[in-house]
């Protein structure tokens, strides 16, 4: 069959190639692939590469569609998918659709065309849930990377491991130098071809500059870091301390001796904490910032707060949800101060169990701040002179211990799991840069404030789940099947028994964690558990908290740093006052939103502190480390520095003594040849091969000497 449109391309091509229609007439009969295409329509070879520009072009303006088979088909779209582009640092790629259900999977040459957090339109190519990219409906309007001016052409290459593209920089700015670290504003998406366009938009600062590593994750993260002209008008116009007529309507409890315990470091304190006996066991009283009386529902600042979320904490820098005329002033319960709060007043049997309890607002005064460890001291030694310096709530301090002794029992008869596990913190100098990581751990004096803190927090959602209220739980559902049963293997491996079946309780697991307490791999055992547990969600529907074996529990105790928080206080005022209205399907979208704020916090931090320990490890190249297997993969084992407590990956290629084989179960390599055992928990000594800041990698060598 000839091209009916010949006449046409031979005036525009010297060496013409089929019309787009003709080569539609082929494909529409039947989907065809680029060398069938060949041959259906006889090409010469001189022919084939304009022929092949052609098939692209019909697919970029939407006349054909390509799987990764390279099968073409009429464009259509009927039965497309919507969805978020989750990349891989691999290169592959995942579309978490809006519908939800499973995600669809993209291979490394479509995610050549999209950005990680574009929204794109997709097409379901078979049922290995295999999908086509049709449209980019929107794209990341930012990047933040490292300006690159050695070149020919300005390019940026991205700061996040999940972006393979570089982006051609087509307009600089005032001051752009080489290696700077960049805001890029994206101007145009890649192709197959051609790499994405941008203009700087703004510089950060130099590359290992104090604080640009900060910088830089607020922006890769998309965090809000400066609040509105309008926002901080409203706080400018809030007073700056407790004023007579906000005092209306409140209880009077300036009297009792509320302390706040909270970190040295520690600039807002939103919780405070008073306790002595009865008759019948205990009387708790938890105090929390009022801030739902200054941040009014529908104002900028709650508009503001809402799109934070939560304050996000970096090793030196905290990024709050509320301006700090509100966190560090007016609503932190500062010593010897008037503030207001919301009370949540508790009675507590002997066994630890919540017997009553009801909310109030009130005008609170601290009449201390201390530390975890000057608390932590007094309750250790009973002269320490700190007891002479705050005698007037030693009484209280004491009073607590007795409390949080009791809730410890209830802890243990409810069966929740306890995972004390050594954390690491990073010290710095004077100028900002590492001086050291250290083990952090907690003491009495930390979970004596968090027990006090659960009780709270129970009541609250017990509170508001009674009056049928409008807010949000904190959910922690339980474990999948698939999960347990890889967790069960491999503790019956070492000896050890998950009960419960399928469907184990969180008393099982804790049974689990103490029959390790003092085994070598107790850590690890931990670690295993902990990677079996689901994450923790904001929801308007009760699903308990699996960890913590509540059946109802909420986030009434950081409003300051926490939105959830702030919607429980105003969720607790309508019933106090009595406008209760009925839940609605508003706090399904606010727990969604919420619960992605809370991850990406969490991931901006872990971002942060992994780039601060490879900067840290950069001099320490060629040196040799004890340390602990930490993670096993197909590819290598991932291994903590006992001494440094950093984490790097020991490649499978430089396990050289022989050829090992990934036994998931176990968490191990094993040698074929040898026998030898990798697993996870085990003591290896290593060297340190190489730091890449870029990709926030640490690659060690094992050290067999």
């Amino acid at each position: 069959m000839s091209d009916p449109h010949y006449d046409r391309e031979a005036e525009k091509y010297e060496s013409p190639i089929p019309s787009r229609e003709h080569i539609l007439s082929f494909i529409q009969e039947k989907p065809r692939s680029k060398r069938q295409l060949f041959d259906l329509l006889a090409l010469a070879d001189e022919q084939k590469k304009a022929f092949e520009r052609r098939l692209r072009a019909m697919v970029r303006d939407k006349q054909l569609s390509c799987n990764k088979s390279g099968v073409y088909r009429p464009f259509s779209n009927r039965g497309l998918l919507t969805g978020t582009v989750i990349a891989n640092p691999k290169g592959f790629g995942f579309v978490a659709l809006d519908k939800g259900g499973k995600d669809l999977r993209l291979t490394s040459q479509q995610m050549k065309l999209v950005f990680h957090g574009d929204k794109i339109r997709v097409r379901l190519l078979n049922k290995k849930l295999d999908a086509e990219i049709v449209e980019v409906l929107e794209t990341v309007k930012t990047l933040v990377g490292r300006l690159h001016l050695d070149g020919k052409k300005p390019y940026v290459v991205v700061d996040d491991r999940r972006i393979k593209h570089n982006i051609e920089i087509t307009e600089l700015i005032d001051g752009c130098l080489d290696n700077q670290v960049v805001v890029v504003e994206m101007l145009s998406s890649p192709t197959i071809d051609s790499d994405a366009k941008g203009k700087i938009s703004s510089i950060i600062g130099n590359y290992l500059d104090e604080g640009v590593e900060v910088d830089s994750a607020i922006y890769r993260h998309q965090i809000p870091a400066v609040f509105s002209e309008k926002a901080l008008k409203e706080s400018a116009q809030l007073p700056t301390k407790v004023i007579p007529k906000d005092k209306k309507n409140r209880i009077d409890i300036t009297k009792l001796e509320l302390i706040t315990i909270d970190g040295e470091d520690s600039r807002d304190f939103d919780d405070a904490v008073y306790a002595e006996p009865t008759k019948n066991g205990w009387k708790l009283l938890v105090a929390i910032a009022d801030v739902s009386h200054y941040v009014k529902e529908g104002s900028e600042l709650d508009s503001e707060s809402h799109e934070r979320g939560n304050s996000v904490y970096f090793p030196h820098r905290v990024v709050p949800m509320l301006p700090e005329a509100i966190s560090n002033g007016l609503c932190s319960l500062n010593p010897k101060v008037e503030r207001l709060s919301m009370v949540c007043e508790m009675y507590i049997d002997p066994l630890g169990e919540l017997l009553d309890y009801k909310f109030y607002s009130a005008v609170m005064l601290s009449h201390a701040r201390l530390t975890y460890t000057q608390v932590n001291e007094m309750l250790e030694d009973k002269k320490s002179p700190l007891r002479m310096t705050f005698s007037n709530v030693t009484d209280n301090i004491d009073f607590l211990y007795g409390l949080y002794k009791t809730l410890r029992i209830s802890r243990q008869k409810r069966g929740v799991m306890d995972f004390d596990r050594i954390e690491s913190q990073i010290l710095f100098d004077n100028k900002g840069k590492i001086k050291d990581i250290v083990a952090s751990s907690r003491n009495d004096a930390h979970r004596l404030i968090e027990e006090c803190m659960l009780m709270a927090n129970q009541a609250a959602a017990k509170f508001l789940q009674k009056n049928n209220e409008d807010f949000l739980y904190r959910s922690h559902p339980k474990p999948t099947a698939e999960k347990v049963e890889l967790t069960q293997k491999f503790l019956t491996a070492i000896g050890l028994t998950l009960e419960g079946g399928i469907e184990p309780e969180s008393r099982n697991f804790a049974k689990v964690l103490k029959q390790a307490k003092g085994r070598d791999d107790e850590n690890i055992i931990k670690t295993v558990v902990l990677r079996t547990m689901k994450q923790a969600t904001y929801t308007p529907v009760n699903e308990g908290h699996f960890g913590l074996a509540f059946e109802d529990y909420a986030h009434f105790t950081s409003p300051i740093r926490r939105y959830p928080d702030l919607l429980v206080h105003r969720a607790i005022k309508r019933v106090l006052n009595t406008t209760s209205r009925e839940p609605s399907g508003k706090m399904i979208e606010f727990g969604t939103h919420l619960s992605m704020t809370e991850r990406r916090a969490d991931d901006a931090s872990r971002d942060v502190e992994q780039w601060l320990k490879c900067e840290y490890m950069r001099d320490k190249v060629g040196e040799n480390f004890h340390g602990v297997i930490s993670g096993v993969a197909g590819f290598g084992l991932f291994v903590e520095l006992s001494e440094v407590y950093v984490e790097g990956l020991v490649s499978i290629r430089d396990l050289k003594d022989d050829y090992f084989i990934f036994d998931d179960v176990h968490h191990q390599l094993k040698g074929q040849r040898g026998g030898k055992i990798y697993r996870l928990g085990d003591m290896i000594k290593v060297k340190v091969a190489s730091v890449n800041l870029d990709d926030r990698k640490i690659d060690f060598i094992p050290d067999f000497g």
